[in-house]
């Protein structure tokens, strides 16, 4: 198993978890300075996923929606 498929199958068995367990893996491992970036990439990112399925949070994609920016900006005629 390349080094690519192990940290997609460890990503996928983050995602199964409960929010709160994820939460609180994730403060851990953020406080750890032996963290691996892979593992911080993965548990941020699960964390992440599992809040936007919750509604705990919104994409970048609804923030820029909301407030006129990025890909939703209107421009003024002049």
């Amino acid at each position: 198993m390349t080094y690519v498929e192990e940290n997609t199958r460890k990503l996928e068995e983050l995602k199964k978890l409960p929010y709160e367990e994820l939460r609180r893996m994730e403060k851990e491992t953020l406080n750890n300075p032996n963290s691996t970036r892979a593992e911080i990439v993965n548990i941020c990112f699960a964390c992440g996923e599992k809040a936007i399925e919750l509604g705990l949070t919104c994409t970048l994609d609804e923030v820029e929606r909301e407030f006129n920016i990025g890909k939703y900006r209107i421009k003024a005629r002049c």
